[in-house]
């Protein structure tokens, strides 16, 4: 008979999909490897509720209910666009048991990070609930896996991050300057004189400079995901 959850057993779980997420597998661009993952970690009739909001403002929000038959092509479309790996941060996730093979899994603020070829890093932040249910694998009860059936996640705020890598150009250091030394500082108008900022500024490492610099496009729209993805969502619930 399979043990109960709700002894961590439903977050480990979780964390075991955001490996999966985070595998830079070839096999991701292939819509049977995300149809293989989202059967072994979802139950046939699970639902992922994702909610995203416009420029990070509390104005616009677009929220999505994406089935089963739906999220291997949101992985996918979400993978051509661009996205290398995907993560699940949790901490101070707690789990609860909701009944003998029923846990929920709760997050208060879960991060969740894309990773795309172009150099960008984009982390969506919110509070997180996954409910995890303990599913037989045979008549006998003897195996037994673990599966979502719900999955929500609220988005309140999404940022944008760049490899420095990533921009191109001629890139030199900056030549430092000496403090000028000075009788009588000149007071600014945040209150810190002009000669005790010049004198700080020694301490810092050089700049770099770089000339002509090119960053690349963004690879995501005003709510944080990729548009093709984007379009992927609307058409599937319209």
């Amino acid at each position: 008979m399979a043990p109960p959850v709700g002894l961590g057993q439903g977050l480990t779980r979780l964390l075991q999909f955001s490996g999966q997420l985070s595998n830079e597998n070839p096999l991701k661009h292939q819509l049977s490897f995300w149809t293989g993952l989202v059967q072994e970690y979802f139950t046939p009739k699970a639902v992922m509720k994702v909610t995203l909001w416009k420029d990070n403002q509390r104005n616009e929000a677009k929220p999505f209910e994406i089935g089963v038959p739906i999220l291997p092509r949101f992985f996918l479309v979400t993978t051509q666009s661009g996205v290398k790996s995907m993560t699940l941060s949790l901490d101070g996730a707690r789990e609860r048991l909701l009944a003998q093979h029923h846990a929920v899994v709760e997050c208060v603020s879960a991060v969740w990070t894309y990773k795309y070829n172009n150099g960008y890093t984009v982390t969506l932040r919110g509070p997180l609930t996954v409910h995890v249910f303990i599913i037989p694998l045979t008549s006998q009860q003897s195996s037994f896996t673990l599966r979502f059936d719900h999955l929500q996640f609220d988005a309140h705020t999404h940022e944008k991050f760049i490899s420095l890598d990533s921009i191109a150009g001629q890139r030199a250091v900056e030549t430092p300057k000496t403090p000028r030394v000075r009788n009588a500082p000149t007071p600014s108008p945040n209150g810190a004189s002009v000669g005790q900022r010049e004198e700080d500024r020694q301490w810092d490492e050089p700049r770099i400079l770089i000339d002509h610099a090119v960053i690349p496009g963004e690879p995501v729209n005003a709510f944080g995901i990729p548009q093709a993805t984007m379009r992927c969502l609307e058409v599937r619930n319209a």
